[in-house]
Parts: C-alpha cells; sequence; structure tokens
C-alpha cells in the first residue's frame, strides 16, 4: 500500500475536473469555502490566457483535468494536479487505436495492447507518483467487470 503524503498548495486559482461526460459536478472538499481564488469547473475552461503567470490546482485526472493540466502547463501556468486513484495515461491516438481495435480483437486483447503501448510512450511513470491500473481502459468501462 502506498504511503499516504499531505502536500500543501498555494494557488490562485482551481480548476475541478470531475464528472462524467462534461456533467459537471463540484464535490464538497474541506475548506473550499475559505479559497479566495477563483474555482471553475472544467465545462466552463476556455483557454490558458487568463492563467498566465499564476498557479493553478487542476483537481481530476480524466480527459478534461489532464487536457486542461497539458494546455496550461505548455502555455507558461504553474499547473499541478490531483490524481485521487490508479489511473491510465493514454493519447488520444492510442484511445483512436483502442477503438478501432475493439471492432476486431477481443477487449482484453485491445487492453493488453493499449497498456504496452503506453508504457512504451511514457515509460516507468511510478516515479511521479503515478502508478497504472492493472485492468486496461476499455475493460475498465465496461458496465460489469472483475479484476
Amino acid at each position: 500500500m502506498a504511503e499516504c503524503k499531505i502536500i500543501n498548495f498555494t494557488a490562485k486559482f482551481l480548476v475541478v475536473a470531475s464528472g462524467e461526460n462534461s456533467a459537471d459536478n463540484i464535490p464538497v472538499i474541506s475548506g473550499l469555502q475559505n479559497f479566495s481564488g477563483e474555482t471553475i469547473h472544467s465545462s466552463r475552461y476556455k483557454s490558458s490566457k487568463c492563467f498566465s503567470g499564476k498557479s493553478v490546482l487542476v483537481i481530476g485526472s480524466g480527459n478534461s483535468g489532464m487536457e486542461i493540466a497539458y494546455d496550461l502547463a505548455t502555455h507558461g501556468v504553474n499547473t499541478s494536479i490531483v490524481v485521487r486513484s490508479l489511473i491510465h495515461v493514454m493519447t488520444k491516438e492510442l484511445i483512436r487505436l483502442g477503438m478501432t481495435l475493439a471492432h476486431h480483437l477481443p477487449l482484453n486483447l485491445v487492453d493488453k495492447l493499449l497498456v504496452t503501448g503506453a508504457k512504451f510512450m511514457f515509460g516507468d511513470l511510478s516515479r511521479h507518483g503515478i502508478t497504472m491500473l492493472n485492468m486496461g481502459p476499455v475493460m475498465l468501462k465496461l458496465p460489469i467487470h472483475c479484476d
């Protein structure tokens, strides 16, 4: 089991990227009512321009959270992201490949190919505190799955 470590962040802006398929959901976060900076949901995020030279904490590591964090970081914004649980780090090209292969191959094989491709592209991300799931991203989205 990973050691739990508390890290304090200081930011003027907070982007909450939680919910499913653009349905905004800002969870109850202890202390959020005392946050003096701006809080927005990812569905209201437009571009990194208004965050230039600022510090931003992105909460959520789904597609929206990762895309926003990437946009902010590549445009000079001091960006941090909170990842609550194990995740898959994939490119949109890998996901597109998986969606195409899913029409022709068993889904567990598609998952193995996607996870192998991601490991090849990104290497071992555990040095950054990111641990990948055992189950691949395709099987994970099925309504019923077994570990």
